[in-house]
């Protein structure tokens, strides 16, 4: 038999959970708590890491390379 031979036309219940606000108020104080432990963990991260400083090339001209094509745009177009 199938759910719509037997399906009964109860009204709502209506608020039929019960919130239990000492369970509510310790699972706030766990979740602030795992937010102080982010806070500091990306604290101290931030203060660990050092980037390197840009490397001196000073010394060492920057080489340029002259670029070659096999004709240009009149020779294609005729």
């Amino acid at each position: 038999m199938s759910i719509a031979d037997h399906f009964d036309h109860a009204p709502d219940a209506g608020f039929v959970r019960s919130y239990d606000s000492e369970a509510a108020r310790r699972q706030f104080q766990i979740s602030l708590v795992l937010i102080v432990i982010l806070a500091a963990a990306a604290f101290a991260l931030g203060l660990l890491v050092r980037f390197d400083e840009p490397a001196a090339n000073a010394g060492s001209p920057v080489q340029t390379h002259e670029v070659h094509f096999a004709g240009n745009l009149a020779d294609l177009h005729s």
